[in-house]
């Protein structure tokens, strides 16, 4: 390990709270396949590092492509004691984002191993992939993974504790863990399992590390409600999570230790959480500031936008996700132009600094009326308070009432995207847009839907991606899809709902 990478990773660990230094037979590799500040404001990713840990064999350690930059080729080494991440019975990788592929593939160079199941041997350690993508859509990792876990950690790590503990080889493991819940064996099933549920007695789940260095500096996170009661068909939250599960208010302010300045509340539908005012108000009692991700407008009210303002919250953050109300109903939102604006009038009253409004574009069946409705709509809340529009193209999803949809077509996105900014620049400094970039959504879409070709594909990119070497490659390895083709052919499909 060089001096500088010895240094960048004893800054980190001595702004850490919480890390877990052990020994014991099972070694276990705990990898993010991005930087640390994101992986460590990951609770799954922390959560699996603790579930590890708690088995009395297993000592895991936290292993971050960011850190083969500074590493010899295959040398990427655990934060934890310093050994080659590589070195190690079991290799976990946690995969939240579809963008992530190519650096599943880097992480496991950097490691010291072949990226290709059919590739490694008993010698290597066996290869798990978990995450947000492998619930949505494992398929792009079916070449990478050994055993790919879909649902939630808390109900497969302990049972491929006890199956390792059993095993005396790889193939005997996999025999042990065919059929369980949650998990999928590329080289075995040919249709993924059913997702691994946890009750609602093992929640909450919550930081392990407190760390200064994170996406959420100093932040202690707690999953409040895991699951989400509303209907958005775009949205695999409901699907993905579960069913809704509201931990009581005791037990989330039980795991919060002395001694943490902030907490971040964690969920898919917190301003429905029915407890968060109860909690937030106990917080604040305690000297804590209080942050959510974002609120729901048609749940805001005076009393919670105040909770969250004297906890420090500086920017409501609401998600419209349509630009119309049209395709709100069309998304089944449950939210008007009126909610958005009362959130608009509470933001100004309270005196935040700011109100972030999300919206997606390229929805099926929008139309330029849409985006004239949602210009105006601009307008008008910038009438009330400061608003930075954040826009993102729409990206069908597996498990989604959309899995019909075409992509709506790079192009269209863009010149969209280029109508939007140029009828609100005029609006600079009271609007400011921000835009997710068309092509690598188109990029993000081919993985959300694509097989194991995709993967293979990713792995032709390891040297450097960029979109045209994603669509040299696509072809290389035969990839076709009618839906999410970079311009789609004729008119746009119906949306279907299931």
């Amino acid at each position: 390990m060089n001096d500088e990478l010895r240094k960048r990773i004893q800054r980190r660990l001595a702004g850490e709270r919480g890390t877990i230094f052990k020994d014991a037979p099972f070694r276990v590799t705990v990898a993010y396949p991005n930087t640390y500040a994101v992986a460590m404001a990951s609770l799954g990713f922390q959560t699996v590092y603790r579930l590890f840990n708690a088995e009395p064999d297993f000592a895991a350690e936290r292993a971050f492509l960011e850190d083969a930059e500074l590493a010899p080729p295959g040398r990427l080494v655990t934060y934890e004691s310093g050994r080659y991440a590589g070195d190690a019975h079991v290799f976990g990788i946690s995969v939240a984002f579809e963008l992530d592929l190519v650096n599943v593939v880097r992480l496991l160079r950097a490691a010291g191993l072949e990226p290709l199941r059919e590739e490694r041997d008993d010698r290597d350690p066996l290869v798990l992939v978990g995450g947000p993508l492998t619930s949505s859509n494992p398929w792009p990792l079916a070449p990478f993974a050994d055993a790919i876990l879909i649902g939630d950690g808390e109900e497969t790590v302990p049972r491929l504790a006890e199956a390792y503990r059993q095993a005396e080889s790889k193939a005997e493991f996999l025999d042990l863990i065919e059929g369980m819940p949650g998990v999928f064996l590329p080289d075995r099933d040919e249709r993924e399992p059913h997702w691994a549920t946890a009750p609602l007695d093992v929640l909450p789940v919550y930081s392990q590390i407190v760390a200064e260095q994170s996406e959420f500096p100093g932040v202690f996170l707690v999953e409040a409600e895991r699951g989400c009661p509303r209907p958005c068909t775009f949205c695999l939250a409901r699907t993905m999570y579960g069913p809704t599960r509201n931990v009581p208010a005791e037990r989330v302010l039980e795991v919060v230790p002395e001694g943490v300045a902030k907490v971040g509340l964690v969920g898919a539908a917190l301003s429905d959480y029915p407890h968060i005012k109860r909690v937030g108000r106990t917080l604040l009692e305690r000297g804590i500031k209080l942050s959510v991700s974002s609120i729901r407008a048609d749940r805001v009210d005076p009393e919670l936008a105040g909770i969250l303002r004297e906890g420090g919250l500086r920017t409501f953050t609401i998600a419209s996700d349509g630009p119309s109300q049209r395709l709100r109903d069309l998304l089944k939102k449950q939210i008007s132009e009126d909610h958005l604006l009362r959130a608009a009038e509470i933001a100004r009253d309270l005196g935040f600094k700011g109100y972030k409004l999300y919206q997606m574009i390229g929805l099926p069946t929008e139309t330029d009326d849409d985006i004239t409705e949602m210009i105006a709509f601009t307008r008008r809340v910038a009438e009330i308070t400061p608003v930075a529009l954040g826009i993102s193209p729409f990206v069908p999803k597996r498990h989604t009432p959309h899995w019909g949809d075409r992509f709506a077509g790079i192009k269209t996105i863009e010149a969209r995207l280029k109508r939007i900014q140029k009828e609100l620049r005029r609006l600079r400094p009271r609007v400011e847009v921000r835009s997710t970039s068309a092509k690598w959504a188109w990029i993000e879409a081919v993985i959300a839907r694509g097989g194991p070709e995709v993967g293979l594909a990713a792995l032709r990119l390891e040297d450097g991606e960029s979109f045209a070497g994603w669509k040299r490659a696509l072809a290389e390895v035969g990839w076709h899809d009618p839906l999410t083709l970079p311009e789609p052919e004729g008119a746009a499909l119906p949306l279907v709902l299931g």
